[in-house]
């Protein structure tokens, strides 16, 4: 008999075996195992609530899920009106205005002609003596800033009732110490200044102003009196 001849195997491509699965379909297989399992699967609330709180144990930096539920907004009061007020700003001050709403002008009596200001001799010097007090420092300080706004003619005066120790007789030296300060610690021009012993108003000229003629004669008062340019020119 003759020898059986041997078969030829064939040439094939050199690869995996058919057996073997690849990275890729490994990978799809476990993304479809997964998508399965949620899909078909819950958790019962408590463990869901321990998983929730091991979370926030394990991870502090993530907020909590009510507290981004929260508006970022904050709510806002509903503002009501109040009923109007009968008194206080929004009355008008004055009853009675002109015709198109303008409110009237209040305007100092005979300020052109009435130029006198009086002050009690104890708010300017110490005791019954000639010394100025502090106090009577600075309303001077005060009233030489006014005058040297308004320059002009100025009698300085000192008066009032006498008593026992006197004082009738400060009226001079009185009104020199307040002229002296006027001019030398204010610097005020000696020129504008006069003296004098007696009250320079007289009774007629104040007897419209009955409080203060009755102060004046109750007192003894500093006066400063601005004279208008028609006496002095």
């Amino acid at each position: 008999m003759g020898r059986a001849s041997k078969q030829v195997e064939s040439d094939e491509a050199a690869g995996a075996p058919e057996w073997m699965v690849t990275f890729s379909d490994c990978m799809t297989l476990l993304l479809t195992f997964f998508v399965l399992l949620l899909s078909f699967s819950s958790f019962d609330e408590k463990v869901f609530q321990r998983l929730k709180m091991i979370f926030l144990k394990s991870l502090p930096a993530v907020n909590r899920p009510d507290e981004k539920n929260k508006d970022a907004f904050l709510p806002t009061e509903q503002i009501e009106a109040t009923a109007l007020l009968d008194l206080g700003s929004e009355k008008p001050t004055l009853a009675k205005g002109s015709r198109d709403g303008l409110k009237e002008e209040t305007e100092p009596v005979n300020f052109q002609n009435r130029k006198v200001f009086l002050v009690p001799s104890k708010r300017i010097f110490w005791g019954k003596g000639t010394i100025i007090s502090s106090e009577g420092r600075g309303i001077m300080a005060v009233m030489a800033s006014f005058l040297k706004e308004l320059p002009g003619r100025i009698v300085i005066s000192e008066n009032g009732p006498g008593d026992n120790e006197g004082s009738e007789h400060f009226g001079l030296p009185r009104a020199w110490a307040v002229l002296e300060y006027l001019t030398t610690k204010q610097k005020l021009d000696k020129k504008w200044f006069s003296i004098s012993a007696a009250s320079t108003i007289s009774k007629e000229s104040s007897g419209s102003d009955e409080p203060a003629r009755k102060s004046q004669e109750a007192e003894r008062t500093v006066e400063i009196v601005l004279l208008e340019r028609s006496i002095y020119n």
